[in-house]
């Protein structure tokens, strides 16, 4: 039993350091942030952190394929079988603004290795990206295989559907939105976007 009680609490603290290291990593970015600071937020010791990381590049990693589970399993919920595709499409244009508001920091740290600061983290948060337009593609072949929906380019789609709400939930946070407004758009910008799918297909 104590055995099991120790992995728990290592699997904690290790949680613990990485949700701290997101919000070290987004406030800085990786050259800047401290990995001394970063233990201490976590309320471990300085030299205990490399019990569980060997240096700064490999917490920064381990971070990513942390902010990959966690987003993902987000997503692929959202998208679940069950309703229509509008039903789908709402429900993540909704799951991505949770994740910005809720989870902040690592929203920021992923978008930060994708096209900012920590740019050199771009392969590994590409990976992630990848997950999710094969997550977004996987419900438009389900849509096409109901005829909920005509899509002559599902990857490219995939990436539109991404881009769009993606790139709209940050610009409403930019603007100041407030989370009441951003939910009552889900309906609307998942419309247009289906809007824009069957014009394409059959343009």
């Amino acid at each position: 039993m104590p055995k099991v009680v120790d992995e728990q609490t290592r699997e904690a603290t290790r949680r613990r350091i990485l949700r701290q290291a997101a919000s070290e990593f987004a406030r800085l970015g990786f050259d800047q942030a401290n990995i001394n600071i970063i233990a201490e937020q976590a309320g471990i010791g300085k030299g205990t952190i490399y019990l569980y990381f060997e240096n700064k590049r490999e917490l920064f990693l381990a971070m990513l394929r942390y902010i990959a589970q966690d987003h993902l399993l987000a997503i692929r919920a959202a998208l679940a079988i069950d309703g229509t595709i509008q039903q789908r499409l709402e429900r993540l244009f909704l799951a991505f603004a949770r994740l910005a508001r809720d989870e902040s920091d690592s929203f920021n740290v992923y978008m930060s290795a994708l096209y900012g600061v920590n740019r050199a983290f771009q392969a590994e948060a590409t990976k992630l990206l990848r997950d999710y337009l094969a997550t977004i593609a996987l419900t438009l072949e389900q849509s096409q295989a109901r005829g909920e929906i005509r899509c002559s380019d599902i990857e490219a789609t995939a990436l539109m559907i991404h881009s769009l709400t993606e790139s709209y939930i940050l610009s409403a946070n930019v603007l100041g939105q407030s989370e009441q407004a951003v939910a009552r758009q889900a309906h609307l910008v998942t419309d247009m976007v289906l809007r824009g799918i069957a014009v394409s297909a059959t343009s």
